[in-house]
C-alpha cells in the first residue's frame, strides 16, 4: 500500500499553509467534492453563458479531476489541478 502523500494547502487569506497527508481515498473523496461544486456550471444555460475560454478551462479542470486517480500510481505523486478564478 502507498504511502500517504503529503499535500499543501494554502488559505488564500490568511496565507496560512497546512500539510498533511492523503490517502488515495482522501484524494478521491475531495476530487468528487470539487466535481460536484463545479456540476451547476456544466447545466447547458450556464455553460453557454460562459466565454470560450471558460468553457475550455472548465472542461480541462473537470477532466484532470476525472483523470486524478489514473494519471499517476502513487498518491505521493498526485497534483491538484488549479481551478479555474472565476470559479465560485
Amino acid at each position: 500500500m502507498p504511502t500517504p502523500a503529503k499535500h499543501r494547502i494554502t488559505d488564500s487569506e490568511t496565507g496560512v499553509t497546512t500539510e498533511f497527508d492523503m490517502t488515495w481515498n482522501d484524494i478521491r473523496g475531495l476530487r468528487d467534492a470539487w466535481l460536484s461544486d463545479s456540476d451547476l456550471w456544466m447545466l447547458s444555460d450556464r455553460y453557454a453563458s460562459l466565454t470560450s475560454a471558460q468553457q475550455t478551462e472548465l472542461t480541462t479542470y473537470r477532466q484532470a479531476l476525472r483523470d486524478l486517480p489514473t494519471s499517476t500510481a502513487d498518491s505521493a505523486d498526485a497534483e491538484f489541478p488549479d481551478k479555474p478564478s472565476w470559479l465560485v
